[in-house]
């Protein structure tokens, strides 16, 4: 058959392929054709990379996680070791220095009735007891203290004061024992210029230091609280977004998995994928637990301590500028007047209850007002006898422990304005303790858990490496 005989030959009549049979659809292509992974399956080297950057995800948010619960709860240590280890220790010594000096003038309070040689006035031995009982606790604060380096000068300047105060109330108090004629509210006057000076020393140097030091734990304390909060948030917004950023990753290589294998779910990456989440969810909701117990310590607890503290302060300098008005000439006792009505002035007002006080509170600050009432009527009885010379008298309310008496008052009073303050220390304590507790478990939980993730990821996709060998 020529070319032209085929050109002309109707369509159905040409011939076909061999092995063709009119009419058939065209066979399959053989099975060599077929790779042996699935089709538009990622290489072994893209599967391994892929499996390594999620890796690398869940191991930084591990680590993350960790460092987090380190710092935080280091954060939340700090704010209980600011407020409780010194703080708390300056406010004492300020307390303690002031009721020292007011038992220190006490003491020259007593002595013979004018009419009767044989019968003692007032109360000495009270004064006494109770000075070295503060003097001890002084010396102990300090020692408490000494381990701050940041404030070991201010420390030194109160130990140097403080052993030039012990020396002039000695002398003081030496000099008013051997007076063979020591009569009951008349000291010697040796005694009492010493008196003023070991005083003024009190008033002019000690106090102020401790007021500084006590001022600079209470910032301190101020500033921890704020880097607490600040670091607790900081880090739960690190978390959220690094855990945003690692399940958007697995739940992606999740789907190109299922879509290039064929299969619905790959089990360990979704593991690893719930863990991430669990992990995340936990530690935002700790982290946000901290930053709400720290605002708590502060609120609930920091603040209205300080405020009772500084109450505590101010009353002991109260009551040492009455105990020095009463003991000194009326020429000298004019500025401890002065001085009485500012501080009870301000009395007045840190006794009040702030504004979160509930109602349990608000009958706690009822009772020490009520007993803070007692002192001011002892101190205007106290007015009103020397004033109107019974001085033996005035002695006594001075110097006696009963009802009705200054040195019982005050103490009842001090005694209940401390039970409250330390209530409020330890309401502190309780939710600075909730802070780092809220932690409890970090980081070796979410540590052990997202490794544990990690090497499920690598098991994970060791089936499919396998299909390429």
């Amino acid at each position: 058959m020529t070319t032209s005989q085929v050109a002309t030959m109707p369509p159905d009549a040409q011939p076909r392929p061999a092995g063709r049979v009119a009419g058939t659809a065209a066979p399959p292509p053989p099975l060599e054709a077929y790779r042996a992974g699935p089709r538009s399956a990622p290489g072994p080297r893209r599967l391994t990379a892929q499996a390594l950057v999620a890796v690398a995800l869940v191991v930084l948010l591990g680590v993350l996680a960790a460092v987090a619960a380190v710092t935080v709860r280091a954060d939340a240590e700090d704010l209980r070791t600011v407020v409780t280890g010194r703080a708390a220790v300056a406010a004492d010594l300020r307390f303690a220095l002031a009721d020292l000096d007011a038992q220190r003038a006490d003491a020259l309070a007593p002595g013979e009735a004018a009419d009767d040689p044989d019968t003692v006035v007032g109360n000495e031995l009270n004064a006494l007891i109770t000075a070295q009982q503060r003097r001890a606790q002084v010396s102990d604060l300090l020692r408490r203290l000494g381990g701050d380096g940041s404030q070991s000068a201010r420390v030194r300047a109160l130990l140097d004061g403080l052993g030039r105060y012990d020396d002039l109330s000695g002398r003081s108090a030496f000099v008013s024992e051997q007076d063979p004629n020591r009569v009951a509210g008349h000291p010697p006057v040796v005694s009492v210029s010493m008196n003023v000076q070991a005083g003024a020393l009190m008033h002019d140097t000690l106090l102020p230091t401790a007021a500084a030091l006590s001022a600079v734990y209470a910032r301190q304390a101020d500033a921890a609280h704020a880097h607490a909060h600040d670091t607790a948030v900081r880090w739960a917004l690190v978390l959220g977004l690094l855990a945003a950023v690692t399940l958007l990753y697995l739940l992606w290589w999740q789907r190109a998995l299922a879509r290039a294998y064929r299969r619905l779910l790959n089990p360990p990456v979704l593991a690893t994928t719930a863990a991430v989440l669990a992990i995340a969810l936990a530690g935002l909701v700790a982290l946000g637990a901290t930053a709400s117990a720290v605002d708590a310590a502060s609120r609930e607890g920091l603040r209205p301590w300080s405020r009772l503290a500084e109450a505590r302060a101010v009353a002991a300098q109260a009551a040492a500028a009455e105990s020095r008005w009463f003991v000194h000439e009326s020429s000298l006792a004019v500025g401890d007047e002065q001085e009485f009505t500012e501080l009870t002035r301000r009395l007045d007002t840190l006794l009040a209850p702030g504004g979160d006080a509930d109602a349990r509170e608000r009958a706690a600050y009822r009772d020490v007002s009520a007993r803070y009432g007692h002192f001011r009527a002892d101190d205007r009885r106290l007015r009103s006898l020397k004033d109107a010379g019974r001085t033996e008298e005035a002695v006594a309310v001075l110097t006696e422990v009963g009802r009705g008496d200054v040195a019982f008052d005050f103490w009842d009073f001090a005694t209940t304005l401390d039970g409250l303050a330390a209530r409020q220390l330890a309401d502190f304590d309780a939710h600075a303790r909730d802070a780092s507790g809220s932690l409890a478990g970090w980081p070796g939980v979410p540590a052990g858990v997202l490794a544990a993730g990690a090497l499920l990821v690598l098991a994970g996709i060791r089936p499919r490496l396998a299909e390429y060998r």
